[in-house]
């Protein structure tokens, strides 16, 4: 379902990490030198200085770390509630991305530690182009 809503805002950095997205693929910016993992995309590796990385594919996988349930619609932009989660990457500890949240929209299915898996949903700017996408995760089962 494409829901109508404003557009992830890029900028020099992560720029590519939104195309992979809209495209559903889930990467991350990797470090040449050390092989620590970037996010957000950013220029300069956080552990070693390097400027140097590569986007390499992430699995997908992660935990729970946190959630907010807004009940405000922001002008009609998104469904009331929805939920935002964190999820802490199984690919590294500190490695914490955002996104919706594919269980119920309440939250009342989420625990820390919950298990769950990346998703992507369609989004329509409220231009009417469709080629955008951002992060939903899941329950994962099995």
């Amino acid at each position: 379902m494409n829901i109508k809503r404003p557009i992830p805002i890029t900028d020099l950095d992560s720029v590519d990490w939104w195309s992979a997205v809209s495209r559903h693929e889930f990467v991350c910016a990797r470090c040449s030198d050390c092989n620590v993992w970037r996010w957000p995309a950013r220029a300069i590796c956080g552990a070693c200085g390097s400027m140097t990385w590569e986007w390499q594919e992430l699995t997908g996988n992660g935990t729970i770390a946190s959630w907010i349930v807004n009940r405000h619609g922001f002008g009609g932009a998104f469904p009331l509630p929805s939920t935002v989660v964190l999820v802490r990457l199984a690919e590294q500890d500190d490695l914490l991305l955002p996104g919706g949240w594919a269980g119920s929209a309440d939250g009342v299915d989420l625990s820390v530690g919950l298990s769950v898996v990346v998703g992507f949903e369609d989004i329509e700017s409220e231009t009417g182009d469709s080629d955008h996408a951002v992060l939903s995760w899941g329950p994962r089962h099995g």
